[in-house]
C-alpha cells in the first residue's frame, strides 16, 4: 500500500528544516518555502511497477554492460567517420531547385557554360609588351596540359576493382587504364567507365567516385583570353578570318595591340580598357561537390603559375587567380582549418566552465565524455547516410559540444544536490533521475522538433544542420540518460563524499545574487511589465528592419589570396560572377533571324545600363563584329545590319551609281557562315547546335547577393515586357542561385519560425498538459528572437546562410524554462504562493541555469577562430542569443507567471520508491 503524504508548507523566520511526523500512516512534513525537494524513497514499499522504476533498476544492474556498450558503439560510429564526404559548394540549393537547373540544361546546349578559375596578369605600364604577351601564351598552352588526379585516384581505382571482382568489365577497364598510370590518354576509357559505372552493381559512392575521377582526369571545358578567344579578321583577299590573336611566344606586340584594343569581342573579356590586365579563363568541369577536387584545381594552377615565375623572372607582373571553382577551393581550406581548429578550442572552453562550476573531477569528465561520444555518432551517422560536411555543418562539433551539455549540467548539478542529503550512492542517482528525466526529454524533443522543422527548407545547408543537430540532441539525451547514472553508480561513495565535501553548505551566491535581482521586479511586477512592454514594441519595430544578404568573398579575411584577387578582377576587369540568359525562338534557325538578333542586341545593351555588369557576349556582338570588319572598320558599320541594308554601287561600265537592297536576316546568316567558313567555332558559346536557341553572358563584378537582387528585379520585368511573341527566356548564374537563397532564407525563417514557435508550444503544454504552461514556457523564447534580430539590425549585421540557423537554435533551446517551470509548479503543488514558488525554483535552478548561460556563451566563443566572417557572426549571436535566453526566461516567466502558470494544489497520494 502506498502512504499517503500530506505537505503543508510554512514560513519559518530561520529557514530551517523541521520534520513533524503525524499519525499511523499518515506523515506531515512542514519545511520552508525555499526548502529543496527531498524525496525520501523509503517511505513507500511495494509500489506498483512503472516505466521509471524499471528504467532506474536497470542502470543501477548494469552499469558496467552499459558503459561497455557506450564505448564499443562510440567505437563504431567513430570508425565510419573516415568515409565523411565534403561539399565546399556555395550554392546551398539542390541541383534541380529551379535556380540551379536551367544552367545545367544549357551545358547540354552550349559551351562556355561552366564554372571557371581566371588567372590576371597586371603591368603597371603595359600588358603589351613581349614578356607579358609570352607569359599570356605560355601559360595557355600550360593551362591545356592540366589534370587534377594523383596516386589517390590510382588507389582508389585499384581498391574498387578488389571490392567487385564479380564485375569483369570494370576489372577489365580498369587494369587497361592503369597499365601505364593514370594520364590523359586514360581519357575515353575512364569517360566509358564513368559511364558504364551507373548500370554496374556498385555502390552509389563508387558509381560517383568514377564520375569525380573522369572530370578530374579531363577537367579543361573551354578556355578564353587573347590565346585563347577567337578574333575577327579581314584577310588582303577580302577573306573573313576568326583566329587568336596571340598564338606565339613572340608576337608583334603592336599588331596585338591593334587587333585587341577597342574591339567589343574582347573588350573588358580579356583585356581591360586601360591595356594593363590581361586575363585567361579557364572553364573547368570538376563536380561541384568535389571539394577535393577543386582544392587540386586551386593548387595546381598556382603552382603552374609560380613554377612559371621562378623559370621566368623577367616577369614581374602582379599575377591574382581567382573564379568560382577558387571560392569552392578556399571554403573547402577553411573547413579543414575549422575542423582542426575548434573542436579542441571548444572542448577547452567548455572544459574551463564545467571546472568553474562544478570544482570536481566528475562535474567537468562525465558531461566532456557525454557530448564526445554524441557528437562522435552524429559525425558518424553522417558519412552512413552520406551527408557531407559543408561550411555550416563544419561547426557541427561547437554545437553538439555546447548544446548538448545543457542535461549533464542540470543532471550532474541535481545530483550534487541530492548526494549531500541522500544516505547512499545509489539513492542519490535514483531521486536525480526521478526529477531529471522529464525535463530531459521534454527539453530534448523539443530542440529536436524546431530542428527538424528547419529542414523544411530548400537550402541543403540548413536541411542537413537540421537533420544532424536534431539527430545529435537526441542521442545526446540517449547517452546522458544511460552514461551518467551507470558511470555514478560505480563511483565508490567515500570518493564521492570527499568531492562534494566542501559543497555542505548551500552555498549558492548565483542563485541569491538573481534572487536579489528579481524581488524588486516581483514587488512592482505591473510597473515592471510596462517597461518591458515598451522596450519589446522598440525592438521589434528594430527586428523588422534586419536585412537579409550575403556578402560573397567579402566573408573571407580581407589578407586571404582569393579574396584580394577577387576584388581585384571586379575592379579592373571582367568581373567573377557569371550569368547567362537562354533565348528559345522555338523553330530551327529562328536564333539567326533579324528580330531574334536585334533583341538580343537590346537586352544586351538594357543590360549594361545596370550597375555592376561589366562584361557581355552574344551572337548580336558577333554580328556587330563581323559587319564592322567586312566594311574595312567603318564606324559607321559598328553595328548590327537593319533590316533593309542599302548599297551604293557603281556600274563599271557606265560608271553611274546605283542601289541595291539587301535582307538583313540573309546578311545575319551569311556572316555566321562566313565566321564558320573562316576557321571559327567560338559561335557554340552562343548558338545551339540547330539555331533555335541563343545565349547571352553576362559577367558583374560583385559577390553581394543584394546587387544580383537589384539587377534581377529590373531584368525580368523589362524579359517579361520586351521578349518578343513566340520566344521564352530563362535566366541562369550566380545572380539567379543568389536571389533565390535569399528568397529562401525570407520565406525560410518566416515560415520556420512560425511552425517551430507552434510545435514548442503544443509539445510543452501537452507535457505539462496545460496550453497555459505551453504559451508561458515559449514566451521567453519568442522574444529572445526578438531581441536577436533587433542586435543584428542595430549591428548591422545580415541575416545569411550562418545566422539563419540562430533563430531555430534559440526556439528549441527550452531548457531554462523548462527547468524553471518545473520547479515553480512543484512548490505550488506544495501550497506555495506564486511568488514564493519563484523564489524556490529560483534558489534550487538558477545556478544550473547560470552554469547553462555561462557554457553556452563561452562555449560558442570558439566560433570566433574561424576564418569565415559568417561563422564568427554565428559564434558571437549564439553565444548573445542564448545568454538573453537565459536572461528572458526566469524575466518573463517571473512577469508573466501569477497570470499563465496555473495555480492548483494537488491532493492524492505520491507514490516514490
Amino acid at each position: 500500500m502506498a502512504t499517503k503524504i500530506r505537505t503543508i508548507f510554512e514560513v519559518n523566520p530561520r529557514r530551517e528544516r523541521v520534520f513533524t511526523a503525524g499519525q499511523g500512516s499518515d506523515l506531515l512534513i512542514a519545511t520552508t518555502n525555499i526548502a529543496p525537494m527531498l524525496i525520501n524513497t523509503q517511505v513507500i514499499q511495494g509500489q506498483k511497477e512503472n516505466t521509471m522504476e524499471a528504467y532506474l533498476r536497470f542502470v543501477g544492474k548494469f552499469p558496467k554492460t552499459i558503459l561497455l556498450s557506450l564505448t564499443l558503439l562510440t567505437l563504431a560510429f567513430g570508425y565510419f567517420t573516415q568515409y565523411l564526404s565534403e561539399d565546399s559548394n556555395p550554392y546551398l540549393l539542390p541541383e534541380d531547385h529551379p535556380a540551379r537547373a536551367p544552367l545545367y540544361e544549357m551545358r547540354d546546349k552550349f559551351t562556355g557554360t561552366y564554372d571557371s578559375i581566371l588567372i590576371t596578369l597586371y603591368n603597371d605600364n603595359s600588358i603589351f609588351n613581349p614578356t607579358s604577351l609570352k607569359a599570356l601564351f605560355e601559360l595557355t598552352e600550360d593551362v591545356r596540359q592540366l589534370h587534377f588526379t594523383n596516386e589517390a585516384d590510382v588507389k582508389n581505382l585499384r581498391d574498387m576493382a578488389e571490392r567487385y571482382p564479380n564485375v569483369p568489365e570494370l576489372n577489365d577497364l580498369t587494369t587497361a587504364i592503369l597499365n601505364n598510370g593514370l594520364d590523359q590518354t586514360d581519357i575515353p576509357l575512364v569517360r566509358e567507365a564513368a559511364e558504364k559505372a551507373q548500370h554496374w552493381p556498385l555502390s552509389a559512392r563508387d558509381k560517383k567516385q568514377w564520375q569525380i575521377i573522369a572530370e578530374r582526369l579531363d577537367p579543361i571545358r573551354e578556355m578564353a583570353g587573347m590565346s585563347a578567344s577567337e578574333n575577327v579578321y579581314l584577310e588582303a583577299d577580302g577573306t573573313l578570318r576568326a583566329a587568336i590573336s596571340v598564338n606565339s611566344a613572340t608576337p608583334d606586340v603592336a599588331i596585338i595591340e591593334k587587333a585587341v584594343m577597342n574591339n567589343e569581342l574582347m573588350d573588358m573579356g580579356v583585356i581591360d580598357r586601360a591595356g594593363k590586365v590581361g586575363l585567361i579563363v579557364l572553364e573547368i568541369s570538376v563536380l561541384e561537390d568535389d571539394a577535393e577536387g577543386q582544392v587540386r584545381a586551386y593548387d595546381a594552377v598556382q603552382q603552374m603559375v609560380a613554377d612559371y615565375q621562378q623559370q621566368h623572372p623577367e616577369l614581374t607582373d602582379d599575377v591574382y587567380i581567382g573564379g568560382v571553382p577558387v571560392f569552392f577551393a578556399e571554403q573547402k581550406k577553411i573547413m579543414d582549418a575549422d575542423m582542426a581548429t575548434l573542436f579542441p578550442a571548444v572542448v577547452l572552453l567548455v572544459s574551463l566552465v564545467l571546472a568553474c562550476f562544478f570544482r570536481s573531477t566528475l562535474g567537468v569528465v562525465i558531461p566532456l565524455v557525454n557530448v564526445i561520444m554524441c557528437t562522435v555518432w552524429t559525425m558518424g551517422g553522417m558519412a552512413l547516410v552520406g551527408i557531407p560536411m559543408d561550411l555550416i555543418t563544419a561547426a557541427l562539433p561547437v554545437f553538439l559540444i555546447t548544446i548538448c551539455s545543457s542535461d549533464a549540467i542540470h543532471v550532474m548539478a541535481e545530483y550534487y544536490h541530492q548526494r549531500r542529503h541522500a544516505s547512499t550512492q545509489m539513492l542519490a542517482v535514483k531521486n536525480t533521475l526521478r526529477l531529471m528525466a522529464s525535463p530531459v526529454i521534454l527539453t530534448t524533443i523539443t530542440t529536436c522538433i524546431t530542428f527538424l522543422v528547419s529542414t523544411t527548407t530548400s537550402i541543403s545547408n540548413l536541411r542537413h544542420f537540421g537533420i544532424c543537430m536534431s539527430f545529435g540532441m537526441f542521442v545526446a539525451m540517449i547517452i546522458s540518460l544511460l552514461l551518467i547514472p551507470a558511470w555514478l553508480a560505480l563511483v565508490p561513495a567515500n570518493k564521492s563524499r570527499s568531492e562534494i565535501a566542501d559543497k555542505e553548505q548551500d552555498n549558492y551566491l548565483l542563485s541569491k545574487m538573481l534572487l536579489a535581482t528579481l524581488r524588486p521586479i516581483m514587488r512592482q511586477r505591473r510597473l515592471s511589465i510596462a517597461i518591458f512592454s515598451a522596450v519589446l514594441i522598440g525592438l521589434l519595430g528594430l527586428a523588422s528592419q534586419v536585412r537579409i544578404d550575403d556578402m560573397g568573398s567579402g566573408y573571407f579575411a580581407p589578407n586571404n589570396q582569393y579574396r584580394i584577387a577577387d576584388d581585384f578582377i571586379n575592379q579592373h576587369i571582367a568581373g567573377t560572377s557569371p550569368g547567362w540568359i537562354e533565348i528559345d525562338t522555338g523553330v530551327r534557325d529562328g536564333a539567326l533571324s533579324y528580330q531574334t538578333v536585334e533583341f538580343i542586341d537590346k537586352l544586351e545593351k538594357f543590360i549594361h545600363q545596370q550597375d555592376n555588369i561589366t562584361f557581355s557576349y552574344s551572337v548580336a556582338r558577333y554580328i556587330r563584329r563581323i559587319n564592322f570588319v567586312l566594311n574595312n572598320e567603318n564606324p559607321a558599320y559598328d553595328r548590327l545590319p537593319n533590316l533593309i541594308e542599302t548599297f551604293e554601287e557603281i556600274d563599271e561600265d557606265s560608271g553611274e551609281s546605283y542601289t541595291i537592297s539587301i535582307d538583313g536576316n540573309d546578311i545575319i546568316r551569311q556572316a555566321i557562315l562566313m565566321y564558320e567558313n573562316g576557321g571559327g567555332s567560338d559561335l557554340t558559346n552562343v548558338l545551339s547546335e540547330d539555331f533555335s536557341k541563343t545565349v547571352l553572358l553576362y559577367t558583374m563584378n560583385t559577390t553581394v547577393a543584394s546587387d544580383f537582387d537589384a539587377f534581377l528585379s529590373e531584368l525580368r520585368p523589362w524579359l517579361a515586357q520586351n521578349t518578343p511573341d513566340g520566344m521564352t527566356y530563362q535566366l541562369a548564374g550566380s545572380p539567379v542561385i543568389w536571389t533565390a537563397v535569399l528568397d529562401e532564407l525570407l520565406s525560410g525563417q518566416l515560415q520556420s519560425i512560425a511552425l517551430a514557435f507552434s510545435c514548442v508550444v503544443l509539445v510543452m503544454a501537452a507535457w505539462m498538459k496545460s496550453i497555459r504552461m505551453g504559451l508561458i514556457g515559449t514566451l521567453p523564447l519568442a522574444v529572445t528572437v526578438v531581441f536577436y534580430y533587433a542586435t543584428m539590425t542595430v549591428f548591422d549585421i545580415e541575416l545569411n546562410i550562418g545566422t539563419a540557423i540562430i533563430s531555430f537554435l534559440v526556439l528549441g533551446v527550452v531548457d531554462y524554462s523548462v527547468h524553471y517551470l518545473l520547479r515553480t509548479q512543484h512548490g505550488l503543488e506544495q501550497g506555495l504562493t506564486m511568488d514564493q514558488a519563484l523564489e524556490q525554483a529560483i534558489i534550487h535552478s538558477g545556478r544550473s541555469i547560470i552554469a547553462n548561460v555561462l557554457v553556452f556563451s563561452v562555449g560558442f566563443v570558439a566560433l570566433l577562430f574561424s576564418e569565415f566572417k559568417p561563422i564568427v557572426d554565428l559564434g558571437l549571436l549564439v553565444g548573445l542569443s542564448l545568454l538573453i535566453s537565459g536572461l528572458m526566461s526566469i524575466l518573463v516567466i517571473t512577469l508573466f507567471g501569477p497570470w499563465l502558470i496555473p495555480n492548483r494544489e494537488i491532493v492524492g497520494e505520491v507514490a516514490v520508491a
